[in-house]
C-alpha cells in the first residue's frame, strides 16, 4: 500500500514538472480590440512581467491602414504584428521600432503582440505600456518613407527604375530574413522619386506597406517587380534567401 502511494506521488510530481514549463511558455494574455462607436482609434494600457506576452486581436479587411504606436517605461518593450493564420511577423518592433503604419494584405484577425526582451524578460521585470491603435480606410503614401531597420541580415544595392522597366539605376536595400519560413522584409532606400519602399515576401508573393499592387515575374534567379506601373525593381533570390 505504501509503495502504491509513493508511485502515485511520483507520477503526480512528474506531471507537474512536465506541465509547468508548458504553461509558462503559454503565458499569453489575449484581448479582442473594440473601437468606440464612431471612432477609428483606441488607446490600450497594460503591464507585462518577464516572459509574459499580451496579444491584442484586431479584425480588419485587406487594404485598410493600421497605425500602431507603443509607449513604455522600459526600453526593452516591443510589439510585433502577426497576420491572420501566420506566425511570421508582418512587423517586428525589435527591428523596426515602436511605430507601424501600413496597409494590410488580407482579411482576418491581426495580432498585435507586446513582449519584453533581454534582462527585463529573463529577470522578471515588469513593464507598463500604452498602445495606440488606429484602423482606417485612408491611403498611405510611399513617399512618406520608412526608417531603415537597425538590425538586418544583409545590405547592398539592387537594380531599379521609375516610369519604365529599364532598371537603369541602383537603389540601396536592407533585408531581414526569416530562413525557417523562407520569408523576408526588404527595405529599399533612395528608391525612384526619392521614396522609400518596404516589400514583404512570403509564400512566393510580394506585398507592400502602402497597399500598392505588385506585379512579379521570374527572370532567371531573380524576381522582376513592378509596383503601380511606376516603380520597378530586380530582386535576386540571394537577397531573400542569402547565399
Amino acid at each position: 500500500m505504501k509503495t502504491d502511494s509513493l508511485l502515485r506521488l511520483a507520477a503526480a510530481l512528474a506531471a507537474i514538472s512536465l506541465t509547468a514549463p508548458a504553461l509558462a511558455e503559454r503565458d499569453i494574455r489575449q484581448e479582442s480590440v473594440q473601437f468606440p462607436k464612431g471612432k477609428t482609434g483606441v488607446t490600450l494600457k497594460g503591464t507585462i512581467t518577464g516572459p509574459q506576452v499580451a496579444d491584442y486581436r484586431v479584425r480588419a479587411s485587406a487594404g485598410q491602414v493600421m497605425d500602431v504606436v507603443l509607449r513604455w517605461n522600459r526600453t526593452t518593450t516591443y510589439f510585433n504584428i502577426l497576420p491572420p493564420g501566420d506566425a511570421t511577423a508582418l512587423f517586428n518592433g525589435s527591428i523596426y521600432g515602436e511605430r507601424y503604419s501600413g496597409a494590410l494584405p488580407r482579411d482576418g484577425d491581426y495580432t498585435i503582440r507586446v513582449y519584453l526582451m533581454g534582462d527585463a524578460k529573463s529577470s522578471g521585470h515588469t513593464a507598463s505600456y500604452s498602445l495606440d491603435i488606429d484602423l482606417s480606410d485612408r491611403p498611405v503614401s510611399a513617399s512618406s518613407g520608412s526608417a531603415p531597420p537597425a538590425k538586418y541580415d544583409a545590405s547592398g544595392k539592387i537594380r531599379c527604375s521609375e516610369g519604365n522597366d529599364s532598371l537603369n539605376r541602383e537603389c540601396d536595400f536592407r533585408v531581414v530574413r526569416n530562413l525557417s519560413s523562407g520569408s523576408a522584409q526588404i527595405w529599399i532606400g533612395h528608391a525612384p522619386g526619392g521614396r522609400t519602399r518596404v516589400l514583404h515576401f512570403t509564400d512566393r508573393r510580394f506585398t507592400t506597406d502602402d497597399g500598392g499592387a505588385v506585379a512579379a515575374r521570374r527572370q532567371n534567379d531573380n524576381w522582376r517587380l513592378g509596383i503601380g506601373n511606376r516603380e520597378f525593381y530586380l530582386i535576386p533570390d540571394a537577397v531573400i534567401h542569402g547565399g
